[in-house]
């Protein structure tokens, strides 16, 4: 048992957070890397685990039945069928994260003092931002900012709660570059963003566990026309990330009922200050129009 995961992990998403944990030494586990790529290779498409037989499985994942089987029971499942189950009821049933979150949030904190809570918090934040910081590397971080740098124009899309970050985001990043956007601010749809980008241009995207099925089915309709695509996302095994040109990978580790976003905006600053060293002058000359922009407005208090 571990802080950070729980044997048998009892979803889909829980599951998705052990491959990092292993491959960072925060878990130790007696899998070889051969049935670790097995494993995600699964959560790539989780589908596949959900409709396949044992022997199919396996096949497919380069690896024997028996192997399948011993790392059901590594994971704390009595075997492959309960293993396959929790695929199948991630698939096949209406998400549960939030009120699961929330009822461990009750459960767990009941008897905390405020103290106690925002000492927890705040300790479990600092180590998102310390794994974040830690787990980008520079050329990812290199090559995201050169293509926010060489796009022709930029559209920015995020689903519920990530939408925010989208506005944010996108907010700041025109601030020093032109033609940005964000997918739907003025209505007019998914289709309708798409249909404005070439392969001259880049789609930026926000989204984490739980993920909005709009978000990946635009993702998915981007990739198959070519379009780039930049994703900052929770895990290299989420449904975005799969699709993407470059990913940027935050953690969100977080008691908090839905996902902390803390993490992901600290990344996306971390992203934009790349962005502006990589623009230079030009990003200052933009600045400059914006603050004559706000001054001939008399916006500022």
């Amino acid at each position: 048992m571990n802080d950070r995961f729980a044997f048998p992990p009892g979803s889909l998403a829980q599951l998705r957070k052990l491959p990092s944990l292993l491959k960072r030494g925060e878990l130790q586990l007696p899998m070889g890397k051969r049935l670790l790529n097995a494993l995600c290779l699964m959560l790539d498409d989780p589908r596949l685990v959900a409709t396949q037989s044992i022997t199919e499985l396996a096949t497919a994942c380069g690896v024997s039945p028996a192997s399948l089987t011993r790392l059901s029971k590594l994971l704390g499942f009595t075997g492959f069928v309960q293993f396959q189950a929790l695929f199948r009821q991630a698939l096949s049933q209406p998400g549960r994260y939030y009120s699961v979150q929330a009822s461990a949030l009750v459960s767990r904190e009941q008897d905390a003092s405020i103290s106690s809570l925002v000492g927890q918090h705040l300790q479990r934040q600092v180590g998102n931002l310390t794994q974040s910081a830690g787990d980008v590397s520079e050329e990812q971080l290199l090559k995201a900012a050169r293509m926010l740098v060489r796009a022709r124009r930029i559209r920015v899309a995020g689903r519920r709660q990530s939408f925010g970050l989208a506005v944010m985001f996108s907010y700041m990043l025109g601030l020093i570059r032109e033609d940005t956007a964000v997918v739907g601010a003025a209505g007019e749809g998914q289709a309708q963003a798409l249909a404005e980008l070439g392969k001259r241009d880049l789609l930026v995207m926000f989204g984490s566990e739980p993920y909005s099925r709009d978000s990946v089915m635009l993702a998915q309709v981007a990739h198959q026309y070519g379009l780039p695509l930049l994703v900052l996302t929770d895990s290299h095994h989420s449904p975005l990330a799969q699709l993407a040109d470059c990913a940027l990978i935050s953690s969100g580790d977080s008691p908090l009922y839905t996902n902390s976003m803390i993490a992901s905006q600290f990344l996306s600053e971390t992203l934009l200050l790349q962005t502006a060293r990589e623009l230079g002058e030009a990003a200052v000359k933009r600045l400059s129009l914006r603050e004559e922009l706000i001054n001939r407005l008399n916006d500022e208090f």
